[in-house]
């Protein structure tokens, strides 16, 4: 018997979707739990969004998070975040020395569709610089236990399909 996917890691820049799809897994996951690291960063008093450092309490914070809901049965815990390349090497290797199955989808969108995304905020992260080199380097860069999902094409239901289908299929995917 296959053991079930304990994480979901969830990446990509600003505006590819993350936080639509955490919002649908919430509905459609009867067990699991979904933490969006930008939801810790935002508790911080007088959060700059630009500081390394609050990114990096915030990571801490939902690790320990997701490791608590694990530590109590909750299944799958799906972990948001843009994941630069440091970080997600650093949560893959925290994952995989805890013995916990994991996988991460990665969205990327064309970068005229993102930045038209961006544009189009009224609230959030809107700076169009930053949210390309994250949307380059999630296209450019595989790690193990990923797929990547050109998301530009996609309606909100059907990336949830495709999250819903890594989970039932225990992250195991096909190359």
């Amino acid at each position: 018997m296959t053991r079930p996917l304990d994480v979901l890691v969830l990446r990509g820049a600003p505006g590819a979707g993350k936080s639509t799809l955490g919002r649908h897994l919430r509905k459609a996951l009867p067990s699991g739990a979904v933490i969006e690291v930008d939801d810790l960063r935002g508790m911080l008093a007088q959060v700059d969004w630009s500081s390394r450092e609050h990114h990096d309490i915030a990571l801490s914070v939902a690790m320990e998070a997701l490791l608590g809901f694990l530590g109590v049965g909750v299944r799958p815990v799906v972990l948001i975040d843009t994941f630069s390349r440091s970080r997600l090497h650093a949560v893959q290797a925290r994952l995989d020395a805890a013995g916990l199955r994991h996988h991460t989808l990665s969205l990327w969108v064309q970068p005229d569709a993102l930045k038209a995304r961006l544009e189009a905020r009224t609230t959030g992260f809107k700076e169009w610089e930053p949210s390309r080199i994250l949307n380059d380097e999630v296209a450019s860069n595989r790690y193990p236990c990923e797929r990547l999902v050109d998301a530009t094409p996609l309606t909100p239901d059907a990336v949830t399909a495709l999250a819903l289908d890594l989970v039932a299929s225990h992250g195991e995917v096909s190359t």
